[in-house]
């Protein structure tokens, strides 16, 4: 029982989880299709990620307000 639990504890003794090997694969086999852009596509998107989630946070909490209302006058 012990030894149960004791390899519970150690977990994974890889040096790389496989998510990561995929996502090398990934950029690796994208950047073979098309090229540099796809790079740079990535950069942007990794770069802009926080900015574009918060730009649609605010569109969607706008739609709700404007649905909302809009739901509210039609049954009044």
């Amino acid at each position: 029982m012990r030894s149960i639990i004791k390899n519970r504890k150690q977990g994974s003794n890889l040096p790389i989880s496989i998510k990561l090997v995929v996502k090398i694969a990934l950029v690796a086999s994208g950047f073979s299709v098309w090229g540099t852009g796809f790079i740079w596509a990535l950069v942007g998107l990794y770069l802009f990620l926080p900015i574009l989630r918060g730009i649609l946070s605010v569109l969607v909490g706008f739609g709700a307000i404007i649905l909302f209302l809009l739901i509210l006058l039609t049954f009044l």
